[in-house]
């Protein structure tokens, strides 16, 4: 009983942590935000409802919570506050929410998807049904994204049998109804529905991707090498070309782990603290030796597709849903390494010590200059596009 209570002592001191980490960023960014982004269905009825701030905050320290709450199903005792713990420090969700970013309430609709699903496998279904439910609708009804998303993830869950169609028959049933008037609404409005589309999928809005094609067949007509141009470098495949860069720009490291991609397209912090990166590859190669290594990337790469979707090589805004997965491949990682004890120490004291100075440098480099550097991007404009 002990244990429980200092466990959930830990626990309230992370989302203080967390908390008090927020409000730093938020003073030393003020007054920058994203665009404020309508939830989808009223998007389609032409109306406009945005999250309160004070909401986006509360949704932030669930989503701390949650991560807790899914790491207990499979991790015992103080290791599952780890994936709370890197959540916590790490930048990224801090920064979103100081921003008030409309993906940390869709991380939320995430995270309660997942943990709907741990429970129905681990049999407490009436309860896991609810939730499940309950997050796939509400997640419908706010992003088209997730429109798309949720039944995919679903069809891949029953197709390769991570839960039985028995288990999920009549969630999916009502699922499926209640959906309806939502796809009969957006069939009928397919005026604004194309507008929706055309805002968050913009992949291909620079007109710089025609003129490179077009670039290449005018250089292949020049040596005559018309027919051979327009089957190798044609629109088409140019574009596929460019979707598989820009997934595979969403799941290298340095993405995740270095100030490569620019956290509300100006900070010099990284996503993740560079620290991390040690039990990351290690629970990557113990990962790679499982069974059910290609479902699960299967699956979770589904998150990483709103990024894809979006102008900018990496949208840290939007790929944001897919960081519980690099969170709990962190934390598999670092489980592992303490089980070793003849080499543990080395290899935690190691991460350990990048991480609390990455922590130091960070917190210092945002007091000092980060305002600076604010202004130095964006001038006047303190909005950022969602």
């Amino acid at each position: 009983m002990k244990k429980e209570i200092k466990i959930y002592l830990l626990l309230a001191a992370l989302l203080i942590i967390h908390l008090i980490f927020i409000v730093f960023i938020e003073k030393n960014i003020y007054p920058i935000h994203l665009t404020l982004q309508n939830f989808f269905l009223l998007d389609l009825m032409g109306k406009t409802k945005h999250l309160p701030e004070a909401f986006i905050y509360v949704f932030e320290l669930g989503n701390v919570f949650l991560l807790w709450i899914i790491a207990r199903k499979k991790i015992k005792g103080y290791q599952a506050l780890i994936p709370s713990l890197i959540y916590a420090i790490s930048p990224w969700g801090a920064y979103l929410t100081a921003a008030g970013s409309f993906y940390v309430f869709l991380l939320l609709l995430v995270l309660v998807f997942i943990y709907s699903l741990i429970l129905i496998k681990e049999d407490i279904k009436p309860f896991g049904q609810i939730l499940f439910l309950s997050s796939s609708l509400v997640a419908i009804y706010s992003s088209v994204f997730l429109l798309i998303l949720i039944p995919v993830a679903i069809c891949l869950i029953l197709v390769l049998k991570i839960i039985s169609l028995k288990d999920l028959k009549i969630p999916t049933l009502l699922f499926v109804l209640l959906a309806l008037p939502l796809l009969l609404f957006s069939f009928k409005n397919r005026a604004n529905t194309q507008n929706i589309l055309q805002n968050e999928v913009s992949i291909f809005a620079d007109p710089g991707h025609i003129n490179t094609v077009n670039s290449f067949e005018g250089e292949a007509g020049q040596v005559n090498m018309n027919i051979l141009g327009r089957i190798s470098e044609n629109k088409y495949v140019f574009s596929g070309e460019y979707l598989l860069f820009k997934f595979s720009e969403q799941l290298v490291p340095a993405t995740f782990f270095t100030s490569q991609e620019k956290l509300l397209d100006f900070s010099f912090s990284s996503p993740i603290f560079l620290g991390f990166l040690i039990p990351f590859f290690y629970g990557i190669y113990l990962l790679l030796k499982s069974e059910n290594t290609g479902k699960i990337v299967l699956i979770s790469s589904l998150l990483v597709i709103p990024s894809v979707l979006a102008q900018e090589p990496v949208n840290l805004n939007r790929l944001i849903i897919f960081m519980p997965v690099v969170i709990f491949i962190i934390s598999y990682g670092i489980v592992k390494l303490l089980e070793q004890k003849d080499k543990k120490k080395v290899w935690i004291l190691a991460f350990s010590i990048l991480v609390l100075l990455q922590i130091f440098i960070t917190i210092n480099d945002i007091k000092v200059r980060e305002k600076a550097r604010f202004i130095q991007y964006f001038g006047q404009d303190y909005e950022v596009k969602q």
